[in-house]
Order: C-alpha cells, then structure tokens, then sequence
C-alpha cells in the first residue's frame, strides 16, 4: 500500500491536538505535517498547504470565520481541482449556506455539534489500522471532550483542558500529538506540564484582576484581558462568579475576543463581529485603532473600555431583537 502525504491542519487548543492525533492513530498514517492555526487564520494556512505538494489534507476543529470564508473556499476549490481530498471535521455551528457552499467544492465536510472534534474524527473515520484499541479511543474522547465541551463529566477533562494552552509552543502540540497517535492517554511528561500549568493559574488568579463591568439593562457585560496563565474558560468562569457577570468577554491585546457565557448565545454576538463558535463559548478578532493600541500601552484599561463599548452595542441590538432577552 502506498503512504500518502496528509497534511492534518487543526486548532491549537487540546481538541484540535487530539483530533489529529487520534486521526493519525485511526488511519495509521506516518506521512504528515500538522499546521496549528486559529479559525480566523484558516486561510493562511490553506495557502501553506497549497505551496508544497500534499496527496490529502485534513481540517479539524476550525469553524468559519465570515471575513475569511471566500479566500478558504477558493483554496478548498483549488486544492480540489489539483485532485486532493480534503476532509474537514468539525463541531461548532455552521450556517446552511456555508455547509453547501463547502460541499458543492467537492470537500468532505463532517459536522458533529453532539460531541468534540475529537470525537467527531472517531466517530466518522474510518479504521485503517489492525487492531485498534476502542477503550483508548473512547478514553481520549471522553477526556478532551469533557474538558472542550466544559463538562467536567470526565476525570481526565481537568487535565486535557491544561494539556495544551495557546501559550505553548507548536513543538509541545506535536509531542502531545505524537503520543496520541500512538494510543498513549498520559505520561510523566503531561504530569509534569499540567502541574506547571497549574502553579502558573494559582499565581496569576493570585494578583490584581482588571475587568470593566457593564449592566445593559440587566444583563452583566464583564470585560477583561486575557491571561496567558489560565485557561480562557477557567478565567471566564472565576469572572462570572466574583462579579456575577452573564457574558463575560477575555481580550488579547491584538483583538482577539473569547466570549463565554452560561445562558446567553455568545455565538451570535461572535459572528456580527466576524468570528464564530458555540453558543456558549466562542470568539471573534477585531481591528484595535492605533491610538487605543497606544493608549492602551500605558493603561490596559482603554482597551478593555474600547471593547466593552464596541461590544455593548451588538449585544444589545441581539438583545433587543430577542425582546431584551
């Protein structure tokens, strides 16, 4: 049997990680390159992975982001035109028209909102290999699952969500990856990255914590900087507790915005400003004016005023055409 050449391109989040390490466990495969990526880069890596030449090319855990959508469908058409299949599995929530618009370029498009990417690739992939352990792959999906999902119905959710943290670098990804891929659920090297993760958490929750707070008309806006030390999801929940916030908004200084909320559908407010996601966690990059990057420098507080007020305005059209709820 000849070997082909995957290119895997995912997110670098632990579901992304896991996906293409359980799809190189699945399949076998031992020709690969992985491209770790942002939703809202998709379309940079898809021109990567039109500069070399690659036999198939998979997409995990990456939904759609509107501003980019054209520039990814023409390179999916590219790609497809060239004769490489293009599997692309996913989980959030995609819009009709993008799920034909996808499909009628020839892409394999598996969309799954029941479980995680991870367990979308075990769920719809088929088996290459002889012998495969189901209770490891069951495991891992349970694991990151519970973790991805903010579930926690799993003992390993805790420590998947730890794993793999936007802060680490594409080499741990790889590593994380690789044993994955060859049907390991933890090692002493996990341990010891999860307890440095850990110590890093304790530290930062430890110190002083900015957030603007907005009422719009009785729903809590709480806007903050994101922490390269916690997890977007621990950060967002210990958030919403301290100032009983109902959407809570993590800013990178480079305006990418994570949305988190327990009742409200931050997809929608993602997707007006560009992003996309699911409805209880889900993230959008905006452009940042020069003189608040400036600004900002001095006093991270402009910024996070810039972004509350930028905002509050989708959410309360959003809340306005749902009766103010």
């Amino acid at each position: 049997m000849v070997e082909l050449v995957v290119a895997i391109v995912t997110h670098t989040d632990i579901d992304g990680v896991g996906a293409a390490g359980l799809y190189v466990y699945l399949t076998g495969a031992s020709e690969y390159r992985l491209f770790f990526t942002e939703p809202f880069l998709l379309d940079r890596e898809l021109r990567k992975v039109l500069s070399a030449y690659y036999e198939k090319v998979v997409i995990a855990d990456l939904g759609v982001n509107p501003p980019i959508f054209s520039q990814v469908l023409e390179y999916l058409k590219v790609l497809r035109e060239n004769g490489i299949p293009v599997v692309w599995y996913d989980h959030h929530v995609w819009d009709e028209e993008w799920v034909r618009r996808v499909k009628d370029v020839g892409v394999e498009l598996i969309i799954d909102r029941s479980t995680c990417a991870t367990g979308v690739v075990a769920k719809y992939t088929k088996p290459a290999r002889n012998n495969v352990d189901w209770v490891f792959v069951n495991t891992l999906v349970e694991g990151i699952c519970a973790g991805d999902l903010w579930r926690f119905d799993h003992w390993l959710g805790g420590f998947y969500i730890r794993l793999v943290r936007r802060r680490d670098t594409d080499s741990w990804r790889k590593s994380v990856v690789k044993a994955f891929a060859s049907g390991k659920l933890f090692s002493e090297e996990f341990y010891e990255k999860i307890v440095e993760h850990v110590d890093r958490e304790l530290r930062a929750l430890s110190g002083n914590l900015e957030v603007v707070v907005k009422n719009l008309n009785g729903i809590n806006l709480a806007v903050a900087m994101n922490n390269e030390d916690i997890e977007n999801s621990f950060l967002a929940s210990y958030i919403t507790g301290r100032f009983d916030a109902d959407v809570v908004v993590l800013v990178s200084i480079d305006g990418k915005l994570s949305f988190r909320s327990r009742h409200i559908n931050v997809r929608e407010l993602a997707v007006k400003l560009g992003g996309g996601g699911h409805p209880y966690a889900a993230g959008a990059k905006i452009e940042i004016p020069l003189l608040v990057r400036i600004l900002s420098r001095f006093n991270r507080r402009v910024l996070l005023y810039y972004v509350s007020q930028r905002v509050s305005r989708e959410l309360e059209s959003i809340l306005a055409s749902h009766g103010g709820h």
